[in-house]
């Protein structure tokens, strides 16, 4: 009887163990769905909006490697 305890026991022990990963991959996946919807959104700024955010513009990187 007690090496049904162990065993039941350690399944237990066992599926615990995999819990961090499991949480890791949600917090990784969580992160990638919210860098996602940030980058949408940049995207859907104005030239005008994200040029006074501070985004280089395009005329500047030509102007630059004309100098």
């Amino acid at each position: 009887m007690s090496s049904t305890q162990f065993s039941s026991a350690s399944e237990r022990a066992s599926s615990h163990s995999s819990l961090p990963g499991l949480f890791n991959l949600q917090v990784r996946a969580w992160a990638v769905w919210k860098r996602y919807r940030q980058e949408r959104a940049l995207e859907n700024l104005s030239y005008d909006t994200l040029k006074d955010i501070g985004f280089p513009s395009v005329d500047d990187a030509v102007h630059k490697t004309e100098q």
